[in-house]
């Protein structure tokens, strides 16, 4: 005799929630000079932490302002990170 289950439905939100940011790099943890992956640190507006951004950059460097448009992901050894998709420098 098979006794009815209660299944779980979860919706899976395939597509990220992109999103636009801005601020000026601090620092650039880490540049793959072949591949333009890069790691960095920004400060933004009315924040007092400084942002971790994760993606692929041509040439950025500290002091520069960037507009920013991705995603928030949280990386399991480094916490939460702005995955980069799209990028306009503003100086």
């Amino acid at each position: 005799m098979s006794t009815p289950q209660s299944v779980t439905t979860q919706q899976v939100n395939a597509t990220p929630q992109y999103e636009t940011i801005a601020g000026v790099v601090e620092r650039l943890t880490f540049h793959s000079e072949e591949s333009g992956y890069t790691v960095a640190r920004l400060t933004r507006p009315r924040t007092t932490d400084l942002t971790t951004i994760v993606g692929s950059f041509a040439n950025i460097q500290p002091g520069q302002t960037l507009q920013l448009t991705g995603f928030w992901r949280d990386h399991p050894q480094h916490g939460p990170q702005f995955q980069v998709v799209n990028y306009l420098s503003l100086d």
